[in-house]
């Protein structure tokens, strides 16, 4: 996206804001303060960015909105992606000390970015473990656990690496994890990384990345503590349910006594007191029944059984398939760890085994997507974007950002099948949700971009 297409796009959005207050440009020019022609540039996209800005500021003193969110970030990407090489990713190190089995503070890891976008959830990390031990004791003096973080983080493995991690229990465990081996981490859980080997190479590249609770970041820190206390029980499903059907009688102003005559004589025999306090389970038939009647869909009512092997994800690499399958042998891949708590999570350990790419014969995904060459040979990147195809060289230790919806496939460029590479891809705001509520849009296309006044 050129700077003129995003002050387009800038523009663009101001509109979208004005609709939803319910004011032309000439009414908000004169609430703003401002002569039409100025409003009226910056809506076409030819204002300079700091008249833009300017708008922005001033929409956010006259109306109660939050101005920030109409600053659309700018494509940071060349043709929707951005590679960053292991030159420039190594002049980001940083070394972190932590403390050993003496109390003193040594180094611990050496931290180097990867690729990213600032249209993406996701922050990778390359991670070398710089403390080494000689067993898998998860009590260790010498393993430095963290605080556990906000994100949450999908890690491959190369070589000899320790995986520690404390469960909600407060007991500690360690996996003995080498090169293409996964793990998933569920935020805040304590974990912590070693390598086994004074002699070869332990790394984890860290992908660690946001949800729907990171995107309601702002209003969780504007509402407080409060919030806290609606947050269903996901350990204790009968109680989460109950949380669940508390929530939306509460929303919908409707109490027991309220709920009951609407369900009349069909609904007698469902023990509201029961679910509400988590002491009886709700039958598919109830929950339809309770739907119907509160104006929601049964999945409303619905929350996963607790697996208690999906807080911490522990995947060993296994067998790989052929993509695209049958005599079409284009890559051979293997998935990396899984929940499904977190569907729109995906991550594989990929090998090329064509020279060339047959983008026909490629990948397309609806995630933000990046890649990192972890082996020793060079790999061929290409790809596809508003119908002109693109390519780059992936050397070892080089990464990759790619927006979401880009055709794109990889290559062994010499042929030797030595050819390795980890992909991880994860949703945006652009999710199932999202995707399931611009289906129900007669026009789906003014969400992208606003042209049209709300009146003629």
């Amino acid at each position: 996206m050129g700077n003129e297409n995003h002050f387009k796009v800038m523009g663009a959005r101001i509109f979208s804001e004005l609709n939803d207050l319910k004011r032309t440009p000439e009414a908000a020019a004169r609430d703003l303060g401002i002569e039409f022609d100025e409003l009226d540039d910056v809506i076409k996209g030819n204002a300079s960015m700091e008249r833009v800005y300017g708008v922005i500021g001033k929409m956010g003193q006259v109306y109660p909105i939050d101005s920030s969110d109409l600053m659309v970030p700018e494509d940071d990407t060349t043709n929707g992606v951005r590679i960053m090489r292991a030159e420039e990713a190594e002049k980001t190190k940083r070394i972190f000390e932590r403390d050993d089995r003496t109390g003193g503070k040594t180094p611990y890891y050496d931290y180097r970015d990867s690729a990213m976008s600032r249209l993406a959830p996701l922050k990778p990390e390359w991670i070398r473990e710089l403390r080494v031990v000689g067993d898998n004791n998860p009590n260790n003096p010498d393993v430095a656990y963290n605080n556990g973080h906000f994100m949450h983080q999908i890690t491959f493995f190369k070589g000899p690496v320790n995986f520690y991690w404390e469960d909600k229990n407060g007991e500690r465990h360690c996996a003995e994890m080498n090169t293409g081996d996964s793990n998933y981490i569920t935020p805040f859980h304590r974990h912590s990384f070693t390598s086994r080997s004074q002699d070869k190479e332990a790394l984890i590249l860290a992908v660690t990345f946001g949800g729907e609770a990171r995107r309601a970041q702002k209003e969780l820190y504007a509402l407080g503590e409060r919030v806290v206390e609606d947050v269903p029980d996901y350990r204790d499903q009968h109680k989460a349910i109950g949380q669940l059907l508390d929530w939306h009688m509460n929303n919908g102003k409707v109490s027991v006594k309220n709920l009951r005559v609407r369900l009349g004589e069909g609904g007698r025999e469902i023990d509201l007191e029961g679910v509400l306090s988590g002491q009886a389970p709700l039958t598919p038939h109830d929950r339809n029944s309770l739907a119907r009647v509160l104006g929601i869909e049964p999945s409303d009512l619905m929350i996963p059984q607790y697996n208690p092997d999906e807080e911490v994800v522990v995947r060993q690499r296994g067998e790989g398939y052929s993509y695209p399958g049958g005599t079409e042998r284009h890559y051979e891949i293997r998935e990396l760890a899984r929940t499904s708590k977190m569907p729109m999570m995906k991550g594989f350990d990929i090998r090329p085994l064509r020279p060339s790419v047959d983008l026909l014969n490629g990948f397309q995904s609806s995630l933000h997507g990046w890649g990192y060459n972890y082996g020793d040979a060079d790999i061929g990147l290409a790809w596809e974007i508003g119908g002109e195809e693109y390519g780059k060289t992936l050397k070892p230790g080089d990464s990759f950002y790619m927006q979401p919806y880009i055709q794109h496939g990889f290559s062994d460029i010499d042929g030797q099948g030595n050819a390795e590479i980890v992909t991880i891809g994860v949703s945006g705001a652009l999710n199932l949700a999202t995707q399931r509520e611009l289906a129900y849009f007669t026009d789906p296309k003014r969400a992208v971009r606003e042209t049209r006044q709300w009146f003629d």
